[in-house]
């Protein structure tokens, strides 16, 4: 058996090379994830966020449009609706939801400066109330909402 026949295999110089250059498409590929899905994280709690306020105000306006009639309660507004009672309650960083004592939602948002009113005096707790104004900050971004009630003077009677 002969020791100095040549075995065709790397040398040690290009192995290295090979791994050198693995590990920088390694670092680049990680890197550019890294980015990417904090960039995903970042634009999903935004959508969230936005979402939830969407979400706050169809259903203010949707409830304020079909409620019989609209009370000042301790804690937030309690409406009459045809199927039952649904009730808002506002408290510092989130609005609750309640629908018939069946479903209760949570929407995380501030309102700042609520005001309730009747025919453009403050309602106190009891009072019916025909319009509802708060500020919301949303991205960074001050919004005012405003929502109004318009009775008949048959539902004012009863």
């Amino acid at each position: 058996m002969s020791l100095n026949k040549k075995v065709p295999a790397f040398t040690l110089m290009e192995v290295t090379i090979a791994m050198l250059i693995a590990g920088i498409a390694i670092a680049i590929t990680f890197t550019a994830y890294r980015i990417v899905s904090g960039s995903y994280i970042g634009f999903s709690k935004k959508q969230d966020d936005l979402a939830g306020f969407v979400l706050v105000d169809k259903l203010l306006k949707q409830d304020f449009l079909g409620a019989r009639h609209i009370v000042k309660s301790s804690d937030g507004l309690a409406m009459e609706m045809e199927g039952g009672l649904i009730s808002y309650r506002i408290d510092s960083g989130f609005v609750l939801r309640d629908q018939f004592s069946i479903r209760t939602d949570t929407f995380k948002l501030q309102l700042n400066s609520p005001t309730f009113l009747f025919e453009s005096n403050v309602a106190e707790e009891g009072q019916p109330i025909d319009q509802f104004s708060f500020e919301t900050v949303v991205q960074g971004q001050l919004i005012p909402l405003h929502y109004q009630k318009i009775y008949s003077a048959q539902d004012l009677f009863k």
